[in-house]
Order: C-alpha cells, then structure tokens, then sequence
C-alpha cells in the first residue's frame, strides 16, 4: 500500500488499484489546519471516497446494484452516492458526525466483503 498526504486530506492507494481519500473538517490549532469541505451554510463536513476496481464494466454494475438498493437514511445525516465508471466503482461519503460517518463507511465495507466473496465464489458473469 503507498501512501501520499496532500493539500487536501489523505489519499491511499492499494497494489490491486483501490484508491481511497478522506477529507476532515477544518480545525484550526496551534499544529497547524486540516483541510476542510464547507457547505454554503459554513457547515464542516467530513468526506470519503472510494474507488474499486473490477474485472469488467459489468461487474461493478453489478456490485453497484447488489450494494445501493436503498438510500442511505437521512436522519443520521450521512450522503452516499455510488456510481460506475467504466470498470470502477466510485463511492462517496459525506458527513457531518464523525460518528455516523464512521458507522455507515464500516457497514458499507463489510456488504461489500460480503458481494465481493459472493462474485468470486459464483465466477464472472458469462455473456448472455
């Protein structure tokens, strides 16, 4: 796994291609400041994203709907959008709560160990 910190947040990349960024709200202090992601109402926010490689175009089609049938709940305050761009999956977290952030990233991580167990065990999807 490399790993490169930057101007905006921390950005982690993986042998097999995953990419990984997180972004944490601005505090400012005697050891220096984070960088932030601000609303319009200057609200901090937390941000995640994350990118998967698959196989296939189809794959990650796949794992997108097998993982994103419902929206994420709006009352805990986290946004999380999925989308396929070409082979990869591309998620995005954001969020005001540290806690809730967290929580919805872990879930998320553990159905997708889950697709990803059950795509390897089935095999790749064969044409039709």
């Amino acid at each position: 796994m490399k790993r490169r910190e930057d101007d905006w947040g921390k950005h982690l990349s993986w042998q097999h291609g995953m990419e990984a960024s997180i972004q944490r709200p601005h505090h400012p202090g005697p050891g220096g400041d984070s960088n932030s992601t601000v609303d319009n109402h200057g609200r901090d926010f937390y941000d995640f994203s994350l990118s998967i490689p698959f196989p296939s175009p189809m794959e990650a089609e796949i794992a997108c709907r097998s993982l994103d049938p419902d929206p994420e709940p709006r009352r805990n305050g986290v946004q999380r959008e999925l989308t396929v761009i070409g082979n990869k999956l591309v998620l995005h977290w954001r969020a005001e709560e540290a806690r809730f952030f967290q929580a919805s990233i872990t879930t998320f991580l553990d159905y997708l160990a889950l697709v990803l167990q059950t795509m390897e065990r089935f095999g790749s999807p064969g044409p039709h």
